[in-house]
């Protein structure tokens, strides 16, 4: 036969088994959404990064469009041209050049005016995609004044075939501040991709870097036609990178960013190492409470025992501080004191005594399970015991398929009421409004608490019960009102549980508003008022 202090050890190392199991799979759900949010993160801002890029191109086709098609740009009045062109791009990260079919600058505002002009070599391929009469953006090229430029082409409309050709010309630097910008995080790799797969800018070593080939994994992506993606990727350095990139449909040039897999993953190391600690402290705790009131159990059982001999029979025994075990010991005293005691009667008695060490262990397994919600540092493992874990599990699931941005409060009160209601006994009315998910995860666990006092002491015990919840929204706050009809006879608790302070006291607190109960005798009504961001 086992000890009490047996029992009482495998009841700890139960709960933290299950404990450690729910602790494990919220661990491994936390990790795979903080995978998918930063790589949600990494595309939308490989996107807008080549918004912002784009948006530089399109203000210089747009200067293009207007000095190409201008009078001094068609009469061929050079000197004209020079002065507007001037005044249109006054920076001196991009400037304006026109040339002719054999290379000759007859305009170029990087150069003081009246500056000789160089001879250059025009790409043949300038000429051949202009030819059709639409701008083009260029890959990264050697320049004549620069040693890398970026560039967008267009013609001087002249018949046919055009003998000029208008340039904005860029230095690679040009994109810096919105590559910095976007790529600002600590650890993150922001690149700028031109069509061939060489380097245009670089938030990090752009000197040593400009010019050079992307390798690896990135470089076949953006040669596989595909527009944008999310890859693992080595960068130059030889980094392990999770890299997103996006290609541009106007220039096509392509926008890299990459993070660090070493800091994600420690991230989540040091969260692990953390969970850890916390289950040891937690299962150190429970073993020496779980000994304590083992050790107060086997006395006064011990105690009981000793009553029955016939030396202590007429001695007084000490209270043991357990009402149960002091009323069995009761009991024994006054039955040992009486003359005519039968054998059946001793058996009661005896049936008695088991009967209430059994309802002593109940009593401590309810103790330990309030202790250890009571705790503080273990809590994200403790929410996972019985029916609060699901109701929490359901309003995470349902967060996670709307990407943790917002949720339906229709939804959100439907699926904490679907365990308890059939048959048309739970209505549900109100504004289908988008709640933020701290909300929606503290309505959730407020509303399985009323429909579970429901089911057990309200209108849902009874089969002619019902529960109404409706709602209203009026700009960021809502007013949602739970009544319940039809059900027994309601009594204020003497006490109050978990549940109620929940619903008192947390969720006031997270909504920022008020919850006001009334134990009406025709059933509970609660209305919660809130904002809903």
């Amino acid at each position: 036969m086992r000890s009490i202090r047996v029992y009482l050890l495998a009841l700890v190392v139960i709960c933290m088994v299950v404990a450690s199991t729910a602790y494990a799979l919220v661990m491994g759900h936390a990790s795979a959404l903080n995978q998918r949010q930063i790589e949600a993160q990494s595309r939308d801002t490989a996107t807008a990064l080549s918004l912002a890029v784009d948006g530089k191109l399109e203000r210089a086709l747009g200067v293009l469009a207007a000095l190409s098609t201008s009078e001094a740009a068609v009469s061929r009045d050079w000197a004209t041209l020079d002065r507007q062109a001037r005044a249109a791009l006054p920076g001196a990260d991009s400037w304006i050049v026109v040339q002719g079919r054999r290379g000759q600058q007859l305009l170029n505002t990087r150069l003081p005016a009246g500056s000789h002009l160089p001879l250059g070599t025009p790409p043949p391929e300038m000429w051949r995609e202009i030819a059709t009469g639409k701008p083009r953006v260029c890959n990264l090229s050697e320049g004549v004044v620069e040693a890398h430029i970026v560039c967008v082409d267009a013609p001087i409309p002249d018949g046919a075939n055009a003998e000029y050709a208008m340039s904005v010309v860029f230095r690679p630097d040009a994109f810096s501040s919105a590559i910095t910008r976007q790529g600002s995080r600590t650890g993150n790799i922001a690149s700028l991709v031109d069509r061939t797969g060489h380097i245009i800018w670089r938030n990090i070593k752009p000197g040593e870097f400009v010019g050079r080939s992307a390798t690896g994994p990135i470089l076949a992506a953006l040669r596989s036609g595909v527009a944008s993606g999310v890859l693992e990727t080595t960068s130059l350095e030889g980094v392990r990178m999770l890299s997103a990139y996006h290609r541009s449909t106007l220039s096509g040039w392509s926008v890299v960013v990459g993070s660090p897999l070493d800091e994600l993953g420690g991230s989540a190391g040091q969260t692990v190492f953390r969970g850890t600690i916390i289950f040891l402290v937690a299962l150190i705790f429970g073993t020496a409470l779980a000994a304590l009131v083992g050790a107060k159990l086997h006395s006064a059982v011990n105690a009981l025992v000793g009553a029955t001999s016939p030396q202590q029979q007429n001695e007084e025994m000490k209270p043991s501080g357990i009402k149960e075990i002091d009323a069995v010991g009761d009991a024994l005293r006054k039955s040992f004191a009486a003359k005519e005691r039968s054998e059946r009667h001793q058996q009661l008695l005896i049936g008695e005594l088991n009967h209430r060490v059994k309802n002593t262990l109940s009593v401590v397994q309810s103790l330990a399970h309030q202790t250890f919600r009571g705790r503080h540092s273990p809590k994200d493992a403790i929410a996972a015991f019985e029916a609060r874990l699901q109701a929490l599990a359901g309003a995470h699931n349902m967060l996670t398929s709307e990407r943790w941005e917002a949720a339906s409060m229709q939804q959100v009160v439907r699926n904490a009421l679907a365990p308890f209601c059939d048959a048309g006994r739970c209505e549900v009315i109100g504004p289908d409004v988008r709640i933020v998910p701290q909300t929606a995860v503290t309505l959730a666990l407020a509303l399985h608490e009323l429909a579970t006092n429901a089911s057990k002491y309200g209108a849902l015990s009874v089969d002619a019960g019902k529960v109404h919840v409706g709602w209203t929204a009026d700009g960021d706050k809502f007013d949602l009102k739970w009544q319940e009809t039809g059900g027994p006879a309601v009594q204020a608790p003497t006490s109050e549980g978990f549940g109620m302070r929940l619903i008192r006291r947390s969720l006031a607190a997270e909504l920022r508003g008020k919850v006001e109960i009334d134990f009406g005798v025709d059933g509970l009504t609660c209305r919660i008022l809130g904002f809903l961001g």
